[in-house]
């Protein structure tokens, strides 16, 4: 699998960092606007930068979409980042202005650097050296020379110098490309939480940030840097340091913040989050009864049931030949045990009576039949309740909220005013580092609260809790879980970090290397019901319970009926005991 993934991505990091091969000797001659579009390409962007005295209006005719910036005039609002910047300049002079000019501004900034390339236009002799430490001191390792040949002398009528750079009959010499290289010897990553990757348990941190560490332990095996973990309580300090190292920043979120102070690099992975809610619960055995049949199922029975007890008795009340069915309490019991079992204890001897009990017999042997079969499907496939499917009824129910700080933070800035998040925001319990495991652990067995979860992380590193835990996705207002690398302003390795990841994505290495990681926890096995078919004790509980309260209501009320019967048949006298 490394072989396959250093093959996928040598090609693409090569062409990053040895993109260009000219060293000193190799000069060209030509006109300005050919050797521009020699080290560019037709989709870049350039911003051309000259200290001129006069504003001129086209610097060069060239196709790519550009823009020209006076630095001599007062910068009013800050410069945009583009891919290449062209500085037009005349001598070591006019380049320490136009550079001191630059860094005041937010393209050369600590927190802003450039991330595009160089190039240096120049009418007079510029020293390399000078010209690289100035670059190399700004993290800056893609630029280039290109110096105007003097085949006439130089005209110093006043003539704008920016004329003559226009001038398509003067000739230019390439007289340096930097060869970028990496000189650090390590790659030092930082976690987001303070948890040693080496020793953790965790799955939310062993399988998904060892994906990182992967990746970068990938690219160090290529250039042959060593790859690290750092565990610092200051990241920016760190970051910004001249060490030996290059040090990067594993995060699981692109925001705003991530991109004001570092630069980023293209997603490894991507994971949909949601908020992880305990499942619905079985229906009751009572509930499920109940709800057999439908409501106006039950009152035509009862009602059948009813009138059938009422024809009965004044049918046997009537031809006085039934001594049994005289009395209407007799007559409703034997229609409800017809009812229940389609049978009769007692034998009807005139021909209205089997005529009724007749029709009455085959009318509750198809109720019966259906209402046990219904029955004992609910039983042993018991339905869902309707538990908690949106965010809206996670902000309604009881359950406590458990987020991250980037979760809380990012629902203040953008849902201030939306009453749905607003009410979660206040619900929202911030949990840093978040414990996934125990979080499960409360939703699934407790229900007693909800927590922020990936779907992925859901279904492979927590197989187990799958069954147990639902996970609302849809208008969760929670940023999408991103798997990157940041590295300090300016630094030229962001490139090869972009193309790397790139690569992976394009070609679906980062599935494979994610499933990999989480293969040992993807193979648990879940639990499965094998005596789903069978009535146990969990299906009938309900029904014991309610004979227990039947049998306690029968002892309440013959207490009852003893303590009148004393009252009124003894005199008055109550015996208590």
């Amino acid at each position: 699998m490394e072989l396959l993934c250093n093959f996928l991505i040598i090609i693409p990091i090569f062409n990053t960092i040895f993109a260009v091969k000219l060293s000193n000797k190799n000069y060209l001659q030509e006109s300005l606007l050919h050797l521009l579009q020699e080290l560019i390409s037709l989709e870049e962007t350039l911003q051309f930068i000259y200290d001129d005295s006069e504003n001129y209006p086209q610097l060069v005719n060239i196709s790519n979409p550009y823009i020209i910036t006076h630095i001599n005039q007062p910068i009013r609002k800050s410069l945009k980042l583009y891919d290449t910047y062209v500085i037009f300049t005349a001598n070591h002079t006019s380049l320490d202005k136009t550079l001191n000019k630059l860094q005041q501004s937010n393209l050369w900034s600590t927190s802003n650097s450039p991330r595009g390339k160089f190039i240096v236009v120049a009418s007079r002799y510029i020293d390399i050296k000078i010209l690289t430490d100035i670059f190399h001191k700004c993290d800056i390792v893609r630029f280039s020379l290109l110096k105007k040949i003097r085949y006439r002398k130089y005209n110093k009528s006043g003539k704008s110098i920016i004329s003559n750079f226009n001038n398509q009959d003067h000739a230019y010499l390439m007289c340096y490309t930097s060869i970028p290289t990496i000189e650090e010897r390590a790659i030092k990553m930082i976690l987001p939480y303070p948890v040693n990757l080496s020793t953790t348990k965790a799955p939310e941190f062993k399988a998904i940030f060892g994906l990182g560490l992967h990746f970068l332990n990938i690219i160090g095996s290529f250039f042959e840097m060593e790859v690290l973990q750092v565990l610092t309580n200051d990241t920016t300090t760190l970051m910004y340091s001249k060490g030996t190292g290059i040090y990067v920043i594993l995060s699981t979120t692109r925001d705003v913040k991530l991109y004001e102070s570092y630069d980023v690099c293209n997603y490894l992975f991507r994971d949909i989050m949601g908020w992880a809610v305990p499942a619905p619960e079985k229906v009751s055995t009572f509930k499920t009864i109940a709800n057999t049949l439908d409501v106006k199922v039950w009152l035509a029975v009862i009602a059948i049931l009813i009138a059938e007890s009422i024809l009965w008795w004044l049918f046997s009340k009537s031809l006085k030949t039934q001594a049994k069915l005289v009395d209407f309490e007799t007559c409703t019991l034997s229609s409800f045990f017809i009812t229940l079992g389609g049978s009769s204890q007692i034998l009807p001897k005139t021909s209205s009576l089997r005529v009724l009990l007749l029709f009455y017999l085959f009318y509750s042997m198809q109720v019966s039949t259906v209402f046990q079969g219904k029955l004992f499907s609910g039983l042993t496939h018991p339905s869902l309740e309707h538990g908690i499917t949106t965010t809206e009824e996670l902000t309604e129910s009881p359950l406590a909220i458990i987020g991250s700080p980037k979760t809380k933070d990012f629902k203040s800035k953008y849902f201030d005013n939306d009453t749905v998040f607003t009410k979660l925001l206040t619900k929202l319990i911030v949990q840093h580092p978040m414990n996934m495991t125990n979080n499960l652990i409360n939703i699934a067995r407790f229900r007693n609260c909800s927590s922020l979860m990936g779907k992925a992380m859901l279904l492979y590193c927590f197989p187990g809790f799958k069954p147990l835990v639902h996970l609302i996705e849809r208008n969760t207002g929670i940023i999408e879980f991103e798997l990157n690398l940041a590295i300090r302003k300016g630094h030229y390795f962001l490139e090869v970090l972009n193309k790397f990841s790139r690569r992976v994505m394009e070609s679906g290495i980062n599935l494979k290397m994610f499933s990999d990681a989480t293969a040992g926890y993807s193979n648990q096995a879940i639990e499965t019901d094998t005596g789903a078919s069978v009535l146990g004790m969990h299906h009938v509980d309900g029904l014991f319970i309610f004979w227990a309260i039947g049998l306690l209501s029968a002892i309440l009320v013959f207490v009852a009926e003893m303590y009148f019967y004393y009252c009124f048949h003894n005199k008055g006298i109550v015996y208590y005991v």
